[in-house]
This record gives C-alpha cells, structure tokens and sequence, in this order.
C-alpha cells in the first residue's frame, strides 16, 4: 500500500511540477525551497527510486523526476568530502538546482567537548566547499549540535568562535531544549546566524518546535515524531511519516515566514524508507496548492 500511494503521489508531482518554488506577494519576490535531508539511501529503492536504478542515477532521478531544487547534503558529517564528489554532483544537476552542506561531525560533536578551537577543521571544509561556491550552488551550511551540547557560556563563546571563523552563511540546530531562551535568539541575530526550526517528537529535554526567523533567511528540518527518539537505533529513529493534517500546520508557518525573509529552506529528515520523499512531494503540492 505504501509503495502504490507514494507512485500515485510522485506522478501527480511530475505532471504539474514546479521547477523553482516562487511566491509573490505584495510585490515582492518569496523563494521557497523544499527538499530532503539526502538522496541516497538504499532503502530508498522501490519506494521513491525503480529497483533498477544505480545509485549513481539517483541525484538525477531525484531532481528530473522527482522535481526537487535542493537537496541537503548529510554524508560531510561522517566523511571529508573531496572536490571531485562535488564537482560530480555539480555535473549532474542543472544551474538551478541548490545545495546545504552538513559541517563535520568533528566540529560540531567533538572539538567543544575538548575545549578546541575548531579553527583549523573550518578552514579545510571551507576549502573543500569551494566547487558549490565558485558555482553559486551553496545557500547555506548547517551546524547540527547534538542533544549533549547544553546551553552554557562555553558552549555561546564555541559558537561564537565557530561563525567567526566559517566564511560561508551557517545555520544552526539546538537538540537540548535549554537553548530555547529570548538572550540565544538575540545573540544569533547578533552574529547573523540563521536560526533551524525544528520539529521533532515531543519529548522532555528535545528542543521544541519555533517558528523563529534570527536572520533573512529560514531553514525548517521536519526529523519525525518518532516517540522513541532516544531507544531507537540508527535511521529507525526517523522512521515516521507526517499525516496531511499535521503537514498543513507546518504549511501555515512557512508561508507566514517567508514573507519575512529573502529565502525559506525546508527539508525533511524523516528518511527512513523514502518518507522524507514522500512528506516533500505532499507539502509541495499543498504550497503550489496555496499560491
């Protein structure tokens, strides 16, 4: 059943896709993005990809079929990316199609344990970024810290080191909900860094959905409601597909959004076994539904 209402869902999208999502409202121009938190997965297969497809194909697939214009790349938490994965990727996806780059899990999961200065790991992912630069292909690289990471004068001074020393926009996600206070939406308008929204299941101590914008841009990532967040095991712990009803809550709050910001970047993490796809594909309708 699963596998028949997410073909129906993509054929309806492929027949009335549209290519770059633009609103325009009181004259003036909205972008909106929508896409998943990576597009290589197996388990993928014969859900959102034909069981034939090499995964080689399934970036393309994944923009000339699926209609996606972003995507947000997750591999460059767990491995250094080299130029040549990049400029593949480059190569297979048209002029308009955009990417959002995951920082080092060494950054973001390590150093600040350590008391480091992530100074010389930023300079050489900077570095490694340069094909999507060079290309006008990055929006925008996202610090994802984990649940550990507690709001802490420590841990707003790494930050603060860690956006000083990035060249390129950073967007940052908060796991532990002791970051939700007024002085940390402050101090990142303070250092123009942009503020992740998050959805997430609605358990003690996990950083509770806020629709906030800290700079001219808005980046959503929709994880799941997956209640046992912290007892499951690798992408189990995404394995949840968002009902319509709950997907037309969110679609309130991106449109309100966008209209505050140059751009809104909306993502879902809910990838296990192509959901993520699927979710994107629905909310995409439901905004060329709107406009």
């Amino acid at each position: 059943m699963f596998k028949h209402e997410f073909f129906h869902l993509s054929f309806l999208h492929v027949c009335c896709t549209i290519h770059i999502e633009v609103f325009f409202q009181k004259g003036k121009e909205r972008m909106v993005y929508v896409g998943t938190s990576g597009f290589s997965f197996e388990d993928w297969k014969g859900v959102v990809y034909p069981e034939h497809l090499k995964p080689s194909q399934f970036l393309k697939y994944y923009w000339a079929v699926l209609g996606f214009r972003i995507v947000e790349l997750n591999f460059t938490y767990y491995t250094r990316p080299s130029w040549r994965s990049f400029v593949q990727m480059l190569r297979k996806t048209p002029s308009d199609f955009y990417f959002t780059v995951k920082l080092p899990g060494n950054v973001t999961h390590v150093l600040w344990k350590e008391g480091k200065d992530p100074k010389d790991e930023i300079e050489s992912f900077a570095e490694e970024l340069k094909p999507l630069i060079e290309e006008g292909r990055l929006k925008m690289t996202l610090a994802q810290f984990p649940f550990s990471f507690k709001y802490s004068s420590g841990n707003l001074e790494y930050l603060k080191r860690l956006n000083e020393r990035f060249p390129y926009h950073l967007a940052c996600e908060f796991r532990h909900s002791s970051w939700d206070r007024d002085d940390v939406y402050h101090f990142l308008k303070e250092q123009k860094i942009t503020f992740v929204i998050v959805d997430a299941p609605k358990i003690p101590g996990l950083f509770p959905y806020r629709p906030i914008v800290t700079t001219d841009y808005a980046y959503f990532r929709f994880h799941g409601r997956n209640e046992r967040w912290f007892e499951a095991e690798g992408e189990e712990r995404y394995n949840y597909l968002y009902s319509r009803e709950e997907l037309s809550s969110f679609l309130n709050d991106v449109l309100s959004v966008s209209q505050k910001v140059k751009e809104t970047y909306v993502f879902f993490n809910n990838c296990y076994r192509g959901q993520a796809a699927m979710n994107a594909l629905e909310f995409k309708k439901m905004l060329e539904e709107r406009v």
